[in-house]
């Protein structure tokens, strides 16, 4: 079994991802705005209740109570900031289409790590029913818009692209900014991010090959 991450590293890890769900869930809250049908509407307060529990579990798992976390998120702010500004959705499916990546990221990252987390983290980062429901959601999204053609396959492919590449950006500027982060991802200090880096290659292939079984080209 690999060694296991110490437990201050790992601190980095569920500020980035409480603070990505906070985003998540915020963004979700605000589309409901547009009234829409009653089921798709409960669907959505589903899915944004299961991005604040995300977020709440992973600042609670975070020592030192509130005050602490909200410093732990200090240095995630501008990269994860920019990343949901740069792929402001147009309509509703482009919006879904990014709680899909998002999740899948998040899943396919928490589950490369999750066997060398100390607790608390392991048991509040563990993939639960919340990530796979927003995937599913997302995807079931994503063919109902192209199998109707209320978009096309070509458009959203141009948009996965351009999610992906943003988190790219987003990735790159956390990880040369928090030491911490590479330590999480690399075991080690990972000074040239060679290691770290290819971690987040790995997820994001895993990623881009369940949006290319929805059809779509990335």
């Amino acid at each position: 079994m690999s060694k296991e991450i110490p437990a201050e590293p790992v601190t980095a890890l569920l500020a980035w991802l409480a603070y990505q769900n906070l985003w998540v869930a915020e963004s979700l809250i605000a589309h409901q705005g547009v009234r829409t049908e009653l089921g798709d509407r409960l669907t959505v307060a589903r899915l944004s209740s299961d991005a604040l529990c995300r977020f709440t579990a992973a600042c609670d798992a975070i020592p030192g109570g509130q005050s602490a976390a909200q410093e732990a998120m200090a240095p995630m702010l501008s990269p994860v900031d920019e990343f949901w500004t740069m792929t402001k959705p147009r309509v509703q499916v482009e919006q879904r289409l990014r709680l899909l990546v998002l999740a899948s990221i998040e899943l396919e990252l928490v589950q490369r790590l999750e066997d060398r987390l100390p607790e608390p983290a392991r048991s509040v980062l563990t993939p639960a029913a919340g990530l796979w429901r927003a995937i599913d959601h997302g995807s079931s999204q994503v063919l109902e818009a192209t199998t109707t053609h209320t978009r096309s396959v070509d458009e959203l492919s141009l948009y996965a692209r351009r999610l992906l590449g943003e988190v790219v950006v987003m990735a790159q500027r956390l990880l040369v900014r928090q030491a911490d982060l590479r330590i999480v991802l690399a075991g080690e200090a990972d000074e040239e991010l060679s290691i770290s880096t290819a971690v987040l290659d790995d997820v994001l292939q895993a990623t881009a090959a369940r949006l290319a079984q929805l059809g779509l080209s990335v």
